[in-house]
């Protein structure tokens, strides 16, 4: 939700997908684990002449101490910048002589370094690889011109976005509070040695996972993995413990004044973490509820009452916690009866059973989906690598699928009780102020539809939580 790798509009699904491949996209799918610790995966696709790698680190944003906001960005934007062996330039001559796109990539729960190479580059691909991530020299120049780039860009920032707003209501400076990008006063803070204990106690084999996918074998890729990794050897002193995440369950309003021809509102509930056992049944309610034209919400919304020009619906686990929200793309004069309907259906969903011919149609389209969406390698070496961290080595890819469909109608009921409680939903408006006021004053004044308990019907009133509100920038008490 916040730039790096939180982007919910565009990777919605791209994270989630790990819970629903079919099978036969990871039909090849084979894992071994290096004498140090470091984990291999490859998906093997002889029929693709290029291999896509990633090398995912299981630490980012939820790792930093919390007076060093940043350090997990600045610490991998560092690493091509110089190394024993090799200098920054001569780092982008190999990245730009072996070809493809080098990129890095922070998140809350995990870092990652993709790079999709053709197949008879694999080896100096992973040589270069290995040595930036193992001996980075994290200059005091390079490090001081980095920190001095990440402030400036905070600093330019003259907008709150919504995304941000809202995990600060959520979590507060917690850890899915804070942004990756980091506060310009933790920025501030941070030095070469914070940089150099970060990499120390995060970057180590046991804590990496090195990914895949294309036309490589598993013995190819140990066997260059051994030649490069292998004197990679664990820290003597391991990194903190995960912070603990406190998420604020009041209801509440949040608006962002913003010149806009019509509003973008999002309805949004507290969800479960990746490897929760609820994470299959949370994603076929969203795909039923939002996740396509023939959804509850896109027939209800947009086909049949013509209130709406988009409603998705996204659930969106991280490793200790989630989201669950619905997005409504809406004109500003239908702002509240659209947003009724939606809780209607939330409603429908908590007190009705779904149809089994409706969660057979879900199960069947979403996997289509899903398959459609991870046709590139890097896409699948990606989302191997994020689905063995996210359940710690427990589950083979495939094995969520078998989850998905045993998913029943009382399982997406329960979930939706669950989760789904609209007297403490959170909602998000981003539009221009005086529309709103004229045409939703009730959300201008912060006021939210609170519902009857499950089995009471769908009858409700309006509660006042109180409003969040903000004209160029959001605040929270």
């Amino acid at each position: 939700m916040i730039p790096m790798r939180l982007r919910l509009a565009v990777l919605w699904f791209s994270l989630l997908s790990s819970w629903a491949l079919p099978v036969h996209a990871f039909h090849t799918w084979k894992k071994e684990t290096l004498p140090n610790g470091m984990t291999l995966l490859v998906v093997e696709k002889a029929d693709v002449p290029a291999v896509s790698l990633t090398l995912l680190v299981k630490h980012g944003t939820t790792s930093e101490p919390v007076d060093k906001n940043g350090v997990a960005t600045l610490t991998a934007r560092l690493l091509k910048e110089g190394t024993r062996r090799w200098s920054s330039e001569q780092i982008a001559e190999r990245i730009a002589t072996v070809g493809g796109e080098f990129v890095e990539d922070i998140h809350f729960d995990y870092t990652t370094f993709d790079w999709a190479v053709l197949k008879e580059d694999v080896a100096p691909a992973l040589e270069l690889l290995a040595d930036v991530v193992q001996h980075p020299l994290f200059s005091s120049g390079a490090v001081e011109r980095a920190r001095t780039a990440a402030i400036a860009t905070r600093q330019a920032e003259t907008e709150e976005t919504p995304e941000a707003l809202l995990l600060r209501y959520l979590f507060a400076t917690g850890p899915y509070g804070r942004s990756p990008l980091g506060e310009v006063a933790a920025l501030e803070r941070i030095t070469r040695a914070d940089v150099v204990r970060f990499h120390q106690q995060m970057y180590h084999p046991r804590e990496v996972i090195l990914a895949a996918a294309g036309d490589v074998s598993l013995e190819k890729l140990k066997a260059l993995a051994t030649q490069y990794f292998a004197d990679w050897s664990p820290p003597e002193k391991a990194g903190a413990a995960l912070s603990a995440v406190s998420v604020r369950k009041e209801a509440a309003v949040l608006v962002l004044d913003r010149p806009l021809v019509q509003s973008e509102v999002r309805l949004v509930f507290v969800g479960a973490p990746a490897a929760s056992p609820d994470a299959p049944a949370l994603l076929l309610l969203s795909y039923l509820l939002g996740g396509s034209a023939d959804s509850r919400l896109g027939q209800n919304l947009r086909e049949r009452k013509r209130w709406v020009y988009s409603a998705q619906c996204v659930a969106e686990p991280f490793r200790q916690t989630g989201l669950f929200y619905i997005d409504l793309s809406v004109p500003y004069e239908v702002i509240v009866p659209a947003l009724q309907e939606a809780v209607h259906e939330i409603v429908r969903l908590r007190t009705e059973l779904v149809s089994v011919a409706e969660l057979t149609r879900a199960k069947q389209n979403l996997s289509a989906r899903l398959t459609f969406a991870v046709e590139q390698v890097r896409d699948i070496a990606r989302l191997v690598a994020e689905h063995e961290a996210y359940t710690h080595g427990q589950e083979r890819p495939d094995h969520i699928v078998q989850a998905l469909g045993s998913v029943s109608a009382d399982d997406i009921q329960r979930v939706a009780r669950q989760y789904l409680d609209p007297r403490k939903a959170v909602v998000s408006v981003v539009g221009d102020r005086q529309a709103l006021e004229k045409f939703a004053p009730a959300l201008a004044a912060g006021k939210l539809p609170q519902w009857s308990p499950p089995g009471d019907g769908t009858q409700s009133t309006w509660a006042t939580p109180g409003a969040i509100s903000g004209a160029n920038e959001g605040r929270i008490p």
